[in-house]
């Protein structure tokens, strides 16, 4: 009997698995609003109305979608261990666009579909509901505190960052590059310290003493 149980379990939870990665698919291809349940069950090999045992309506699927992506997004800067922040915020970005090029589904159920799953400026932000803005935000606040970057709304900084880098994404993926991906990735760094260096502290100017008329 328990082996019975723990067979329908599994199957349970690879069905709904096998639901999600479908979902993201069909996002990939049709986006949200042309989303279809009934493409999601016959690409898993079930009805449509067998998805609704694992999520009550398209809306909980598309939710869940969204924030599996942000898990694999944070995951992704988690995995960054750098004390530095402009280090961490270089290796951020190049983490930001090689997930847009290796896991284009998530990227877009991350950053360019509404799944409500996403944070929305600027109560989700200054809620502290995305973690990823949040570690971009007390790099920030570090950095000025060391005088490496000019001072300012640390969650205003961390998106003017952000809209640069994913800029280059979506640029990329509408096919405004024609370079392999190695050049590509070497562009975008370039591309990250000059955003850093137009966020370094501005030197003040010296004047020159003006000569005294004799």
């Amino acid at each position: 009997m328990l082996r019975a149980r723990l067979h329908v379990y599994t199957v349970y939870v690879e069905t709904k698995e096998r639901i999600l990665e479908e979902a993201l698919a069909e996002l990939e291809r049709n986006g949200v609003h042309n989303f279809s349940l009934r493409a999601v069950g016959a690409a898993v090999g079930i009805t449509p109305m067998a998805i609704y045992r694992h999520y009550r309506d398209k809306d909980a699927l598309l939710q869940a979608v969204g924030e599996e992506a942000f898990a694999q997004w944070q995951r992704r800067i988690a995995a960054i261990r750098s004390s530095d922040p402009q280090h961490w915020f270089r290796r951020s970005a190049r983490a930001y666009v090689e997930f847009a090029l290796d896991e284009p589904a998530r990227f877009d159920a991350c950053f360019v579909l509404s799944t409500h799953a996403e944070r929305v400026y600027p109560q989700g932000f200054r809620a502290g509901q995305s973690p990823v803005v949040t570690l971009a935000m007390e790099r920030i606040v570090t950095a000025q505190a060391a005088r490496q970057l000019q001072q300012g709304d640390a969650l205003e900084i961390a998106l003017y960052v952000w809209a640069q880098i994913h800029g280059l994404a979506m640029l990329h993926r509408s096919g405004r590059f024609a370079l392999p991906r190695s050049e590509f990735l070497a562009l975008c760094d370039r591309c990250i310290d000059r955003i850093l260096g137009s966020l370094a502290p501005q030197k003040p100017t010296r004047r020159k003493p003006t000569r005294k008329s004799t």
